[in-house]
């Protein structure tokens, strides 16, 4: 016969093995739910105007619909990367990165839109990375389906080496900030219009802590699927890619995603 103390230490393992297994088969079943058709597919989303966005007729919508018959909002992100011995390729971007490694990150939206890409260090100004005066004729509105790598590849540096995001032994913690959004965010840099202080960010190259924390709480994050790109997928090819999905039909204006860079110092 059992031991009160064993009895007890025995049902709390077999009570947390029957946790962590509810929690287990829900996280797969979850997985299990996204599809390869998530990128083309069209749902019906109830479009919503927003403060601080504008609206962008096209041919056919001089007005922003009420309904639109469209795929949910999705990006792709990948990890480019050159290892000290000069070898390239594609990265987990879970993968523990040491000083010396160099990157470049891979960005793909699903539809027409408006893409930012922002670098920051923990509680500091972020660094524009994306609308860039070399990439895209430096407009921000992109076309789905077309992979921006950053920092681009056509640098006007000497040493191509200098195209490339350097891991350093700096412990602070750092992250690439990616927004894509269905209409133009005004406080967020673009080539055309904008504030006084948006033309600032531009021409420095600098976008405000303050702003980027308002865009990073304003993300609805419980509305957000994140995965590994589905295996029977045919656009974007990757490897290792992420895909984030804005997973609800009544606000699907925009993604915002802070993407860590896990260092191992």
């Amino acid at each position: 016969m059992m031991r009160p103390r064993k009895l007890i230490a025995y049902r709390n393992a077999t009570l947390l093995s029957l946790s962590l297994t509810l929690v287990v088969t829900s996280a797969l079943a979850a997985f299990g739910q996204e599809s390869s058709t998530t990128w083309d597919k069209p749902q019906q989303v109830q479009r919503k105007e927003k403060p601080k966005r504008v609206y962008h007729p096209t041919k056919n919508n001089k007005a922003r619909p009420k309904i639109e018959l469209a795929p949910l909002l999705t990006v792709q992100y990948r990890v480019l990367i050159r290892r000290p011995n000069r070898t390239e390729g594609e990265s987990s971007a879970a993968s523990v990165f040491h000083p010396g490694d160099q990157l470049r990150l891979g960005v793909t939206a699903n539809q027409d839109g408006f893409l930012y890409v922002i670098y920051q260090k923990e509680n500091q100004d972020g660094l524009v990375m994306f609308p860039d005066s070399r990439v895209n004729n430096g407009e921000n509105y992109v076309n789905k389906n077309r992979e921006f790598i950053l920092p681009p590849v056509n640098c006007p540096a000497p040493d191509p080496s200098e195209c490339w995001y350097k891991v350093t032994n700096d412990p602070t913690k750092e992250f690439f900030i990616v927004v894509f959004s269905r209409d133009q965010i005004i406080d967020l840099p673009n080539k055309a219009g904008g504030s006084e202080a948006v033309r600032a960010a531009l021409a420095s190259g600098v976008l405000k802590k303050e702003v980027i924390d308002s865009y990073i709480k304003s993300a609805r994050m419980q509305d957000y699927k994140i995965y590994s790109r589905p295996a029977r997928a045919t656009s974007p090819g990757s490897r290792y890619a992420i895909w984030v999905t804005n997973t609800n039909r009544s606000d699907n204006e925009e993604i915002i995603v802070r993407v860590p860079l896990n260092k191992g110092i």
